[in-house]
């Protein structure tokens, strides 16, 4: 029990019960003061029916009723109830010795200016208490410990000075150890012990002085008992086990037998088997139903009446979703391989010639991608070499504009050698140009040839 004088975090409870703005004023509309007024008293505020009205005045809003300051007194008083009920409730609950004095005088609800309430306070703490003990109580039963337990409860509320609810203590205990005795006979049930180990544990909690209730015991033990043959049952089918091997067992143990509850598992589990294994199966592997029944018994399995149609139906299934044009494409642009073969006759030929599109596809697809590549290539040389012309032609033309250019060999030389350079400027420009063309031109073919890949395989 905690019996330490440790302030919570009052604003913080009491911002979380605040209206809102958009709140207020459709209260405000309503006119309805006795819930305005309870906000007031939640947040631990004093009561204050003028700021409220002036605030649904300022919004155009009057109060419409004669009694308004009465119904918010009245709603006030309530909130401020329910807010020192809370905190009360909270310090008792968590088996902490009552504190209103140390609340009273927190720095919190002196900024707050909240009004105390000391009765509503107590009321909470006392509630608050009972649930405290009854829950202690609640936890011992449910351990397992013997009702003399309540004693050592009281000894430890006494020596803390903190009120012990002997009655919220023994309900909480009884719950506990119904709670105790249910759970004993899931458990037995569930670890497939029969229910005579009752006797076994009754004899226990006799010599360690805890109540006895074989009732619940039964019950929950008759509860699992089924669950208990269900999950064996459907653990057994794939682990080459099955319910005669199981029911001598049971018979030797005790143990109350369900067999149609086991059976139900068994077949259920069986037919799931062998639906997967159909699905496995059907995706780019042959039909291999006859072989899987005849090595049953080595993989841990049974054939039973609905192997060969949960079987079938599956593998047909997913081999109808293998043996599609699309698939065998896409398998052959990846190059994993397709088996054709488990296809039907009628499809096989349109199979073979899908998957090798699909790697001709792929072929195409990286030659694309190269031509790609070098058209953007050249497409950059081509854009540089008429950058380059046109700052050489803006320079020739600058220096035959030029009035003051004097006229001699030496700018003659740099007229003939800029000449020049711009010829094979152009020459190169053009060469670049019909490269760049070219590539296009691939990358057209490239990409038409790839969508007859795709078009012709249907």
């Amino acid at each position: 029990m905690n019996t330490t004088l440790r302030l919570i975090p009052l604003l913080l409870l009491l911002a979380g019960c605040s209206m809102s703005n958009e709140q207020l004023i459709s209260a405000c509309k309503t006119d309805d003061w006795v819930a305005i007024g309870q906000n007031d008293g939640t947040k631990g505020e004093p009561p204050s029916f003028g700021e409220r009205k002036e605030f649904c005045d300022d919004h155009g809003i009057k109060a419409g009723a004669a009694d308004a300051s009465a119904r918010y007194t009245a709603g006030w008083a309530q909130g401020n109830w329910d807010l020192w009920y809370r905190f009360g409730g909270v310090d008792g609950t968590e088996g902490k010795l009552a504190r209103f004095d140390a609340l009273a005088a927190s720095e919190d609800l002196r900024k707050n200016k909240t009004p105390l309430n000391r009765p509503a306070y107590d009321a909470g703490w006392a509630a608050g208490n009972s649930l405290y003990w009854e829950n202690t109580g609640k936890r011992d039963g449910t351990e397992g410990k013997p009702s003399s337990q309540k004693e050592l409860s009281r000894s430890r509320a006494a020596a803390a000075q903190l009120h012990f609810d002997e009655a919220a203590y023994a309900n909480g205990w009884r719950a506990g150890n119904r709670t105790f005795w249910t759970d004993a006979g899931s458990n037995d049930a569930s670890n497939g012990l029969p229910d005579s180990e009752f006797r076994n544990r009754a004899a226990a909690a006799r010599s360690a002085g805890v109540d006895i209730q074989e009732e619940s015991y039964r019950a929950a033990w008759n509860a699992e008992i089924i669950n208990y043959w269900r999950n064996l049952g459907t653990q057994d089918a794939t682990s080459g086990k099955e319910f005669g091997m199981r029911s001598r067992e049971a018979k030797q143990k005790g143990l109350k037998i369900h067999e149609q509850e086991y059976r139900q598992a068994w077949e259920a589990r069986l037919s799931t088997y062998w639906r997967d294994t159909g699905a496995a199966d059907g995706y780019g592997q042959p039909f291999r139903l006859d072989e899987r029944m005849a090595n049953a018994g080595r993989d841990g399995v049974f054939v039973i009446p609905a192997t060969r149609d949960a079987y079938t139906n599956a593998w047909r299934q997913e081999n109808a979703r293998y043996c599609t044009l699309d698939n065998a494409f896409e398998r052959g642009r990846a190059n994993t391989g397709m088996a054709v073969e488990v296809c039907a006759p009628a499809l096989q030929s349109q199979m073979k010639h899908a998957y090798v599109s699909g790697q001709d596809y792929e072929i195409t697809a990286a030659k694309y991608r190269q031509a790609v590549d070098e058209a953007n290539e050249l497409a950059d040389r081509v854009h540089d070499a008429r950058n380059r012309l046109g700052r050489l032609e803006r320079e020739i033309r600058a220096n035959q504009e030029a009035k003051d250019r004097p006229a001699n060999e030496e700018t003659a030389k740099q007229d003939r050698r800029r000449e020049q350079d711009r010829r094979d400027l152009i020459d190169y420009l053009q060469r670049m140009e019909r490269r760049w063309d070219d590539a296009r031109h691939w990358v057209e073919r490239h990409e038409m040839q790839m969508q007859r890949l795709r078009r012709e395989i249907y």
